[in-house]
């Protein structure tokens, strides 16, 4: 199987993180669901931020 490009899994965790914003900013919202959407954020975040300090890096060992 093919693996993912992370650009498009880069885009497609964001895309998903928008989600979970624009539910948390809905009124009426369920806090046994709010748990779980907060930590399939926090998850989401987290990778993200990994992947924009792996390119951050990358771009600074190209700029040497």
């Amino acid at each position: 199987m093919p693996k993912t490009p992370v650009k498009n899994k880069f885009a497609e965790n964001y895309a998903e993180l928008q989600k979970i914003v624009e539910w948390f900013e809905k009124d009426g919202i369920d806090l046994e669901e709010g748990i779980d959407k907060f930590e399939q954020g926090a998850k989401l975040v987290k990778g993200l931020k990994e992947y924009l300090e792996k390119m951050e890096n990358k771009i600074k060992e190209l700029k040497k």
